[in-house]
């Protein structure tokens, strides 16, 4: 795996997908006596999109097999799915949210402007100076 590879947004989007991972293990619900973690409420379709979400990055990036540019389609699809993960994380802070929702929305926030920052730098046709993949600026 070469994770030189993955441009300054890419890496942003990729810590911001092992967060919502993660989140996805913590306490969505907690009340007196009673707590849920998040793979028993929302948190399976965080975990879901997550997980689909590093499959494109990791496959479109180049960190697996040969160096790539990442296509229009795939930035667009982990934009997607990072408004997906935030959205789910605000619609679960009603009621009695515990840590793991606070986590999953930070992550899908963080997530959308990784993602959001790549889709707008290659859409000028190249990354910012000092922001592509090493030995590639």
């Amino acid at each position: 795996m070469r994770f030189g590879r993955l441009t300054m947004p890419q890496r942003i989007s990729g810590v911001a997908i092992l967060v919502v991972i993660v989140a996805a293990f913590l306490p969505w619900v907690s009340i007196p006596n009673v707590s849920r973690i998040g793979i028993e409420t929302g948190g399976i379709t965080t975990l879901a999109l997550a997980l689909a979400g590093a499959v494109v990055l990791i496959m479109t990036s180049g960190v697996v097999g040969r160096a790539r540019t990442p296509g229009s389609a795939s930035q667009k699809t982990l934009l997607v799915l990072a408004m997906l993960v935030a959205l789910v994380g605000l619609l679960n802070m009603s009621g009695t949210p515990a840590i793991g929702v606070y986590v999953t929305l930070l992550g899908g926030i963080a997530w959308t402007a990784g993602a959001v920052w790549q889709l707008s730098a290659s859409g000028k046709g190249r990354m910012p100076r000092g922001f592509g993949p090493q030995g590639q600026d």
